[in-house]
Formats: C-alpha cells, sequence, structure tokens
C-alpha cells in the first residue's frame, strides 16, 4: 500500500519559487564579475610585458659597425647567449634611469627571466630584431604581435613550441636604426591568476546567496507566523466551539479562507441551535399529550372493575411511561453533544453535591427495590455542565438500578486519583462481560439479560456527556464480589484549562 504524497508547504515553495532565480542570479554575477575583473587583469599583465619590452629596450645600443647589440650587463653576470630570453626590470621608456642587470633562466637553459617576478618560475621569450627580419637577438622564431596599439606597442596571442604566448612588440628606434623588441610570455600565470579570481568571485557570490537565503527563510518564517498561528488556534478549538475566528490578525490573502470557515461554522451553530430547538419543542410537545394519556388511562382504570381489562390497561400505563423516558432520553442525548452547549455553560462543580442531589432522587427507586444506597465521597471539584453531570450520574445510578436484584447493594463515590477527580457507580450486580462493554456504549444496544424496560440509550448519553468533558468512561469490574463498576475520570487539574477554548 502506497504512502499518501506529503502536501508540499507554502514555505517550501517559496523557497523553491526563490531558489531557481536566486542561482540564475548567482551565474549571472560570477559571470559579470568575471568579465568586469578579468579585462582589467589582463591589462595589467599587458602592462607589466610592456615594461620587459622597455627593460629590453633599454639595453639595446648601435656599435661603431652600425649594427644593433643587446648591451653587456653591467653587473659581472655572464653576456647572454643566443636564443635566450630574460626580461630585465622595468625601466622608464625615456631611458633616464639606471639600466639593471639581467638574469637568465629557462629550466637548465637560460631563457626565463625571473628578476621581475621573485619567486617565480614563468617562462619569457623575446626577440630583438629590424624591421626587415634579420635577428639581432633572442629566439628567432618567436612571432612576431602584428596589428596597431598605442604608442608603438602591438598584442597578440599565439602558441610557439606547443605553448600558449602572449605576445608583445614594440616598435623603437636605436640611435636612429629601427628596430623590434618582442617578448612572449607563457599564459600559465595569467591562467593561474584567473582561476584564483574566480574562485574567490564564486566563494563570495556563493555565500552571498546563502545569506540571502538565509535572510529569505527568515522572512518567510516570519512572515507565515499568522498563518501557523491560526492553525493552531483552529487545532486547540474543542468541537463544541463553533464561534467565529478573529479577522483583524490574519493576513489579507488568509482572510477570504478565515471569512469562509466562519460561514460555515455559523452555518454549522445555527444548524444545530435549530436542531436543539425542535428537540426541546418536540419534548414538550410530546409530554404534554403523555401526560393527558397516562392521565386518561388513570381514571379509565379507577371507572373498570373487570381485571383482563386492568391487566391491559395497566400494560398501556407502562408502555406510555417507557415512551415518555425514551423520549426524554432521546432529548437528553441530542443536548449532551458538543455542539449543544457553549464554553459559557461550564462552571465549577462539587462532585459531592452532585452525588447528594442524584441520589436523593433516585432513593425511592432504591427503597422500593430494597436496595442498599450507599455514598463514599471525598472533596472533588470539576469544570463542566452541572445539568450535564447531572443527566450523567442519574443514567449511571438508573442503569445500576435496573441491573441490581433485590436486596442488593449500590456505592457512590467521587474523590481523587493521581490527582485527577473521577466519578463512580458501583453494583453487585450480574456484571458486564469484558466481550459486551465496548457495544453497551452503542446506541439502542441492549445486553442480554435486559429487563426490556430499557431503551438502550442510558450509557450512549454517558459516553457522550463524558466526551464532551474531555473524560474517559470506563467499565470495570467490582472491588469485591460480583457486579460491574462504571467510573467516569475527568482532566486532572492542569488540564481543566482546555475545557474552555475560544
Amino acid at each position: 500500500m502506497s504512502r499518501p504524497r506529503r502536501a508540499p508547504s507554502i514555505r517550501g515553495r517559496l523557497l523553491g519559487y526563490l531558489l531557481l532565480p536566486l542561482v540564475l542570479l548567482l551565474v549571472a554575477s560570477v559571470w559579470a564579475d568575471h568579465r568586469t575583473y578579468v579585462t582589467p587583469l589582463y591589462n595589467a599583465f599587458d602592462r607589466a610585458l610592456s615594461h620587459t619590452v622597455l627593460a629590453i629596450a633599454a639595453h639595446l645600443t648601435r656599435g661603431p659597425d652600425g649594427q644593433v647589440h643587446l648591451e653587456k650587463p653591467d653587473s659581472g653576470i655572464p653576456p647572454m647567449p643566443p636564443n635566450s630570453t630574460a626580461p630585465p626590470p622595468p625601466s622608464d621608456p625615456l631611458g633616464e634611469h639606471d639600466k639593471p642587470p639581467l638574469r637568465f633562466e629557462y629550466g637548465n637553459r637560460p631563457s626565463l627571466w625571473t628578476h621581475l617576478f621573485p619567486g617565480g618560475r614563468e617562462s619569457f621569450l623575446y626577440r630583438v630584431n629590424l624591421p626587415d627580419g634579420q635577428a639581432v637577438a633572442g629566439d628567432q622564431g618567436l612571432p612576431i604581435a602584428r596589428g596597431g596599439g598605442g604608442n608603438g606597442f602591438s598584442y597578440n596571442d599565439a602558441v610557439y613550441k606547443q605553448l600558449p604566448l602572449r605576445i608583445v612588440s614594440y616598435h623603437t628606434q636605436v640611435s636612429g636604426q629601427p628596430v623590434i623588441v618582442s617578448v612572449g610570455e607563457t599564459m600559465h600565470r595569467r591562467d593561474r591568476a584567473v582561476r584564483r579570481l574566480d574562485t574567490l568571485i564564486g566563494l563570495s557570490d556563493g555565500i552571498q546567496l546563502l545569506l540571502v537565503l538565509g535572510v529569505c527563510l527568515f522572512g518567510i518564517t516570519v512572515a507565515l507566523r499568522p498563518i501557523n498561528r491560526l492553525g493552531e488556534r483552529i487545532a486547540h478549538r474543542q468541537p463544541q466551539s463553533l464561534q467565529p475566528l478573529p479577522v483583524a490578525p490574519v493576513p489579507s490573502e488568509v482572510r477570504p479562507l478565515v471569512q469562509s470557515l466562519n460561514t460555515l461554522l455559523g452555518t454549522v451553530r445555527n444548524a444545530a441551535q435549530a436542531q436543539q430547538h425542535f428537540l426541546t419543542n418536540a419534548a414538550h410537545q410530546l409530554r404534554t399529550p403523555l401526560s393527558g394519556l397516562k392521565a386518561q388511562l388513570e381514571v379509565l382504570a379507577g371507572e373498570t372493575r373487570d381485571g383482563a381489562q386492568q391487566e391491559r390497561i395497566a400494560r398501556l400505563h407502562d408502555s406510555v411511561d417507557r415512551l415518555a423516558h425514551t423520549a426524554n432520553q432521546l432529548l437528553a442525548l441530542a443536548r449532551a453533544e458538543p455542539s449543544a452547549h457553549s464554553p459559557g455553560d461550564f462552571t465549577e462543580v462539587q462532585l459531592e453535591a452532585l452525588i447528594g442531589t442524584v441520589a436523593d432522587s433516585m432513593l425511592d427507586r432504591a427503597i422500593a427495590r430494597n436496595i442498599d444506597l450507599g455514598a463514599e465521597c471525598e472533596p472533588a471539584h470539576v469544570h463542566g455542565v452541572l445539568w450535564l453531570l447531572h443527566e450523567l450520574l442519574i443514567n449511571l445510578l438508573d442503569n445500576a438500578i435496573r441491573h441490581t436484584p433485590e436486596d442488593g447493594r449500590i456505592t457512590l463515590r467521587c474523590g481523587l486519583h493521581g490527582g485527577a477527580p473521577y466519578l463512580e457507580v458501583e453494583d453487585n450486580g450480574p456484571g458486564i462481560p469484558i466481550s459486551e462493554r465496548e457495544r453497551v456504549r452503542e446506541r439502542f444496544y441492549r445486553a442480554a439479560g435486559s429487563d426490556g424496560q430499557s431503551s438502550g440509550l442510558g450509557l450512549a448519553i454517558v459516553e457522550e456527556i463524558a466526551r464532551s468533558h474531555h473524560a474517559r468512561f470506563e467499565i470495570l469490574d467490582a472491588r469485591v464480589g460480583t457486579g460491574a463498576r462504571m467510573r467516569v475520570a475527568f482532566p486532572s487539574e492542569g488540564m481543566k484549562e482546555q475545557v474552555l477554548t475560544a
């Protein structure tokens, strides 16, 4: 059997609707930041590379033979061998600064310049040639950057010896002789810097996304608090409470739903009231003709001397009594429903006083059957509807009298058990089998051995009244000997406030 699919929550839907746009925004932000920062970064690398070109150009001289030479360093470092590459430190384009020495390193070959980038091992290839292509110094196969550029510089990307290079070429003159100085730098350092930059951008934007999601989640949680409070208020309402829900603190988006619920509650309340009015009127209308019928039967019994007629009249009298009793119990059952009374009907009821009142009203019936009716009361009170609890105890005692043999014993009890108040009616009759203890609570069910006078509603009324008071109705064995013990356990002191809810 497949489990029912859980309905998505409003919080989950809102987060889902926000997450996709935020992720798309994150991707767009990373791309925009990449475009914003990478171009200036490449320009900075190009400027550094142009400084290297100027440093080489600053070491070019024209000898007595009219040929251009790369000047020997003054620092005592061996002169630069052919096909070597080693850019000196950046020098002033006008050659006004002192010319720094050259250092070379290219793996095991002297063609990598490290003085511009201390600690680094990036490859810098250079080439010096005349406009006609005649080589002067450096790596003769290094491509020359084509295209126009500002201040005599040209920039190009190229692949040389299977290495991607960024090449800058500088067109200048050495003592009137035009020369072209080209320097190529491998892309490793640029790629590494771009990767680091993209990582930082991704982390920064990702943290911002998480913060935005956290703020959104907090905002959604705060915004949904009125709806959650409304749900809790509805969940804790008692079945008998049909009062309208407050509309003022409800958000405008949920207000139509609350107004619809209030309309439904009003309809149910009006229907319940109409039912109660009908039952009350019907009971009153039944009592009048039944009372008249009983009176006429009594007159007829007084005027008739025939024994057979007297017996028939007695049976009719009993039938009218049962009909009146059934009508009263039907009315009591309808009025015991939770929707039939409001929270304002609940008051503090002293159980020992209730037992005394009910015992006085039923004492004549007990004496007529020679039943010992006693009470064992301890101080106890409950929060309930007085007339309903009176009806509950009447039905329990009526049931006990019906099933207790003559010369039997019935005991009424009240008190506290574990801090919770309770009512008990115990008899020494035949008792109720365990298999039937649930069925006797049903309406119109008559247990085996009933006297035929019972309508089958007494214990159903007790069950309904107990439920409306959040009490538990239990059918137990008698404490001593045979019999039944009917027990109604009420909520403890800490649970009383739950009976009254708006």
